[in-house]
């Protein structure tokens, strides 16, 4: 029997030298240019993955059949748009490395609930989803400079991107810690970071790399779909606030969005999974708010949902 594929299989499939590449291109071409030759990558990877292409497509009717005004229908040009939109965030992503994209560019939203965090004199947890450019959160730390991102990452490449977000940037405020699996040694590590006021950051849309057994199916345009408890077990162990953080393109701006999820915490024994439902269902309904707002910067090309099958 064939093994489903995974979002884990599609993204290890040379993640790393692709964006060498880019930043090469980068580099030599400039932004427009590079741009140009990015989306004709974008438009092969397009034609050329059926997987990646169907899924697009799922997400986009789904989003479509909730919010019919969407203007979207799932349909083939819905879907190359989407991809396309795919490759301008990874030209802003670079940007973001490379410091082209500060805070002037930047419209924090509600950072009310990050200044009360920081009050404490403690960190706090962020989760976010693989909606629109999480890497413009570094320019956090041009308005306060003593903020530290540590963003946890499921990839086995987590320190050949450091290195490689180092030669770009030299940016110490912002660590990729890989985190495949949690064990003592790294939450002890990340409650020292919470202890010293650093932010933690974790994507709270895909399910972990052990498959099911630590999800929850909960409602997501419709439909239930699997999201890790993960970002919850890991609030609970380091006992501190929870925040939803997404970033998303506007234009030639970007709006950085914080929005408070709990002070803490609990998962007591014998209401441990009508907690963990709970947690998960606040975020995947501020995950749907800011899809339906920015419909095409929602990355997530594998089977989401998880079905058998997906329409053609």
């Amino acid at each position: 029997m064939s093994r489903r594929r995974t979002w884990f299989d599609l993204e290890e499939r040379g993640v790393l030298w692709g964006m060498r590449l880019v930043l090469a291109a980068h580099r030599l071409l400039g932004r427009r240019l590079c741009l140009w030759l990015i989306n004709l990558v974008v438009f092969y990877y397009w034609l050329s993955n059926a997987t990646a292409r169907r899924a697009s497509r799922d997400y986009l009717k789904r989003l479509s059949r909730h919010a019919p005004d969407s203007g979207l229908s799932g349909g083939a040009g819905d879907s190359l748009r989407h991809f396309n939109e795919f490759a301008t965030a990874m030209i802003d992503k670079l940007g973001a490395w490379q410091g082209n994209i500060g805070a002037d560019r930047v419209d924090m939203i509600n950072t009310e609930a990050l200044r009360r965090v920081q009050a404490s004199g403690r960190g706090a947890l962020l989760v976010g989803a693989h909606l629109g450019n999480l890497e413009v959160s570094r320019a956090i730390s041009e308005v306060r400079p003593e903020v530290r991102l540590n963003v946890l990452v499921h990839t086995h490449h987590a320190e050949k991107f450091n290195q490689l977000l180092n030669e770009v940037s030299g940016d110490a405020r912002l660590s990729l810690i890989q985190v495949s699996s949690l064990n003592p040694a790294t939450a002890i590590m990340l409650q020292q970071r919470i202890d010293q006021g650093e932010l933690v950051v974790i994507m709270g849309d895909r399910v972990p790399l052990s498959g099911a057994a630590r999800t929850t199916r909960v409602p997501f345009l419709d439909a239930p779909a699997p999201f890790p408890q993960g970002p919850f077990i890991l609030a609970a162990l380091l006992r501190c606030p929870v925040l939803s953080l997404f970033c998303v393109r506007r234009g030639e701006r970007f709006e950085l969005t914080f929005n408070h999820l709990t002070d803490r915490v609990v998962l007591p024994r014998k209401q441990r999974d009508q907690e963990l439902d709970r947690q998960v269902r606040r975020f995947v309904g501020e995950l749907e708010r800011h899809c339906l707002a920015a419909p095409l910067q929602w990355f997530n090309f594998y089977d989401f949902w998880q079905q058998d099958t997906l329409e053609p």
